[in-house]
């Protein structure tokens, strides 16, 4: 099937894209926080950015005239759930993103994967479906989506038992690879915090890379350090 890729994708292509998010309740669960952190981003050379919420992208939308890939979490009682409903889709694309990313995996849509097709049209932005299996990729490819993003890899029933999901610490370049092969436009998402990760990315052929906590979540980044302490490895 042959999808013709939409000026926003087109203007990621062969960049980076950072995601600045965080989680309610941390020091940086803040729209001015978020917004210095995206801005730094910018200023290092990001090609686009991934936000959570309406508040966020309205917040960036006038800084920067570069693609926003905007997403709306739910938590379902297990995990957070990637703009579920047609609603919250519209109210980030009224909010100023570019592109509208929607968790496509079986354990959310079950066989509702044309709620993609759906949600471009609603509105009329290209759609981000994030997969965690070869498998959900091409449904969703086939069922609408402008691109496939590995984001959840790793975080489903599926993708768990899947060979290629290997370690959970490791992003899924198998999975990558399967989509690049199949001829899908796909983005990198989900674990990349090496340089070498991202290039390795590049290597096997996506449009572009995500990478999130390794930028933005000092949290994260501390903790990372502190386990190598010598105390931590006692």
């Amino acid at each position: 099937m042959t999808h013709h890729l939409p000026a926003a994708l087109e203007a990621l292509t062969g960049g980076l894209v950072v995601s600045v998010q965080a989680d309610d309740g941390t020091p940086v669960r803040n729209v001015e926080v978020i917004a210095a952190l995206a801005e730094s981003a910018l200023l290092g050379g990001a090609h686009g950015l991934r936000l959570n919420g309406p508040d966020d992208v309205r917040r960036l939308r006038p800084v920067t005239e570069l693609p926003i890939i905007g997403l709306h979490k739910v938590h379902n009682g297990i995990r957070n759930v990637i703009t579920p409903e047609i609603g919250l889709a519209v109210g980030l694309a009224e909010a100023g993103a570019d592109i509208i990313a929607v968790d496509a995996t079986v354990e959310q849509l079950g066989a509702r994967f044309d709620m993609l097709r759906e949600i471009a049209d609603a509105t009329r932005r290209p759609v981000m479906a994030d997969v965690s299996t070869f498998e959900e990729g091409v449904l969703a490819w086939e069922n609408g989506a402008s691109v496939v993003g590995t984001t959840l890899s790793g975080y489903t029933p599926e993708s768990r038992r899947a060979v290629g999901a290997g370690s959970i610490d490791d992003p899924d370049l198998r999975l990558v690879a399967e989509l690049v092969a199949a001829g899908i436009p796909t983005m990198a998402e989900g674990r990349y915090r090496t340089p070498s990760q991202v290039a390795a990315a590049f290597d096997a052929g996506v449009l572009a890379v995500v990478v999130g906590g390794a930028i933005t979540d000092p949290i994260a980044i501390t903790r990372r350090f502190v386990d190598l302490a010598s105390g931590a490895r006692a």
